[in-house]
């Protein structure tokens, strides 16, 4: 027993030999660990800065690695660009005439117009106060075709534009007023302002600059034309025209005849990627035809005009001259020259100064000879309100008459207007 007993206690002993070194040693390692952790519960880590970037450092090395990109281009490749620049910008306007037919459809039928009221000093008037037009627009457009129409109430209810359009190419075109403000062909059916000179484009009240018409068209083309037929537009950047088959000017005295002409144009500093449209170009030069015949095809009536139009800055210019040969023996001349000054051009005012000067002559050579003369001189002020409105005032003096015209029971040698134009 004794024996057995000092055998288990030499067994713990080497036992505890082997194992007493190795707990020491993680014993240690452990003290180590945690006072290292002691030691570093203070510390903060943080991360290595990134390094800055300027923009505007980089932007420069952009452009200088650009211009010498650039300089390096040959013409060929300078062209080759342009071009390419010039295709994309022709790929969007076809993107944006797209949506805009797209728009069309949704939208449907569209309605504007405009009314106005004025007061003049008329001798025997028997009111100041008159109502000019009420004038309603309405156009609808689905892909290639486009109907619109102009009704006036003045006095009753007329229809002064009335067709309907097919274009080959192009977009929109308007009913009234300027036409030729992009590229197109268009055919034409219907009642129309007849473009003849270049103040058709100024019938509405809301295109003209002044309140009264200019005497080419008071007189000589008895209120401006507007006639029942057919006709083709055209404009190719620089290049337009336009050529018509009408009722007739004449219609009461050519005894079923018809009217035939065209007018054709040149705006030679056009831009064809300008994204503005309409508006008066920096130079338009026009020539106008009309022949008329009766219903045995025999010349009753030849009319000719010549006519410029330009805006340089705030510089507005308009001129035209006309002759009217009646072959019953009465024949009509005549011209107009008209300048404004466009102060949003200058400083942003809404405020337009207008002169016109006026010359007509009417000849009578066959039955009885006669020749008489009227000139006359008009100053405005043209005020934009919010381009919803207009406020115009007016001033006229006739410097030379004749007796026939002097004779009218409202002629007036200094007249005055004033006219509110609202639109919608």
């Amino acid at each position: 027993m004794k024996r057995t007993y000092n055998i288990l206690k030499i067994a713990i002993l080497l036992h505890a030999l082997v194992i007493a070194p190795g707990i020491a040693l993680y014993s240690q390692e452990n003290n180590e660990n945690i006072t290292d952790n002691k030691n570093t519960e203070g510390l903060i880590i943080t991360e290595p800065p990134l390094p800055k970037t300027d923009i505007k450092e980089d932007a420069k090395k952009e452009e200088k690695k650009e211009e010498k990109e650039a300089v390096k281009q040959t013409p060929e490749e300078r062209a080759a660009d342009i071009a390419e620049l010039r295709k994309e910008i022709d790929d969007l306007k076809k993107r944006l005439d797209e949506s805009e037919k797209r728009i069309d459809v949704i939208s449907g039928l569209k309605i504007s117009g405009f009314f106005d009221v004025f007061i003049s000093n008329y001798q025997n008037k028997p009111n100041i106060f008159e109502i000019g037009d009420f004038e309603l627009d309405f156009e609808h457009s689905y892909e290639s075709f486009q109907v619109a129409a102009a009704l006036v109430f003045n006095k009753g209810a007329e229809l002064d534009v009335a067709f309907i359009d097919y274009h080959l190419y192009g977009g929109r075109i308007s009913p009234r007023g300027r036409l030729f403000s992009e590229k197109g062909v268009h055919l034409q059916v219907g009642k129309f302002d007849v473009p003849f000179g270049n103040d058709w484009q100024h019938f509405a009240a809301t295109d003209r600059i002044s309140v009264s018409d200019p005497l080419t068209t008071e007189l000589i083309m008895d209120g401006g034309y507007n006639d029942v037929g057919g006709r083709i537009l055209l404009n190719f950047v620089s290049f337009y025209g336009t050529f018509y088959l009408l009722r007739g000017i004449e219609e009461g005295y050519s005894y079923g005849g018809n009217s035939f002409g065209g007018r054709v144009g040149v705006t030679p500093f056009s831009n064809p990627y300008s994204l503005q449209k309409g508006g008066i170009p920096l130079l338009d030069i026009g020539f106008s035809y009309i022949h008329d015949v009766n219903k045995a095809w025999a010349s009753t009536e030849h009319l000719l005009a010549v006519d410029i139009e330009s805006k340089v800055g705030a510089f507005i210019l308009q001129g035209e001259y006309y002759r009217r040969n009646k072959l019953v023996g009465i024949r009509f001349n005549g011209f107009q020259i008209t300048t404004g000054i466009d102060f949003q051009n200058i400083n942003a005012i809404p405020l337009i100064l207008f002169l016109r000067y006026d010359l007509y002559n009417m000849q009578r050579y066959k039955v009885t000879s006669e020749d008489n003369y009227l000139t006359r001189i008009t100053g405005g002020i043209n005020i934009n309100i919010a381009h919803i409105s207009y406020l115009k005032f007016e001033y006229q003096r006739y410097l030379t008459t004749y007796d026939d015209f002097t004779a009218d029971e409202y002629y007036s040698a200094n007249l005055f207007y004033i006219q509110l134009m609202i639109t919608f």
